[in-house]
């Protein structure tokens, strides 16, 4: 992801690293270094915190709140990351926690900070989303039309623009398509958790809102993101 990326490069660069690689699959740096490495989750998650705290304080359907909704689950759906990374045992949080001993503890904590962060993001995301619900905002037989595509969306680019990565086409797979459609599955799960917490009071007749602006920045932005960060930008000082 795109914030993955930036707060890999913030990283690097706050640590003096001198040469560095950036792309949608990895990040290259001249040395590892801790910090660079928990980055790019980290980043992610305070932009999805950030998202969804301005989304509480929004009390309609509109295509902004929409896109700070997806953009949010998104974004915070990435702590699977450090299930994956204790469970294969590779990865930016295996080399965070390198050298620390016993290595099964560390691995188990990471596992288990990753799986408590990816399940308070699913509650989290489908709180706002039943809000939304209970005010009649939202229909529950639209949920799938608000969940379905920002998943195959967000799966798409993803691994579009890995296939574009100069380091090999086998990271294709595992951070291309399994960093998007794999650590977001969780959000397939999310109209069937709203569907049962939801107590709306008001019966919803009007359509969801379509903004063919939003689809326009949507598109150019992938474009980008595929364009510059598929095939790598290289940094050095």
């Amino acid at each position: 992801m795109v914030h993955e990326a930036l707060g890999h490069g913030i990283a690097s660069w706050l640590t003096g690293d001198r040469i560095l690689s950036l792309s949608t699959v990895a990040l290259q740096n001249a040395t590892a270094n801790r910090w660079v490495s928990a980055a790019g989750t980290s980043a992610n998650c305070i932009a999805g915190v950030l998202c969804f705290l301005v989304l509480r304080r929004m009390r309609k359907l509109t295509p902004l709140a929409y896109f700070l909704w997806s953009f949010g689950a998104y974004n915070l759906l990435n702590s699977g990351y450090l299930v994956a990374s204790a469970v294969l045992n590779s990865g930016d949080w295996v080399n965070v926690i390198t050298g620390l001993s016993p290595a099964w503890l560390w691995r188990s904590i990471l596992a288990l900070a990753g799986i408590t962060l990816y399940v308070g993001a699913i509650r989290w995301a489908s709180g706002l989303i039943t809000d939304l619900v209970d005010r009649g905002e939202v229909a529950l037989a639209d949920l799938q039309r608000l969940v379905l595509p920002a998943y195959l969306a967000g799966g798409v680019v993803m691994t579009l623009a890995s296939a574009f990565n100069p380091i090999s086409p086998s990271l294709i797979l595992p951070s291309g398509a399994g960093a998007s459609f794999g650590l977001n599955s969780g959000l397939l799960f999310l109209p069937g958790i709203v569907a049962a917490n939801a107590h709306p009071k008001t019966l919803v007749t009007r359509p969801m809102p379509f903004s063919s602006f939003w689809v326009a920045v949507g598109i150019v932005v992938s474009a980008l993101f595929i364009g510059a960060l598929g095939p790598g930008i290289h940094f050095s000082h």
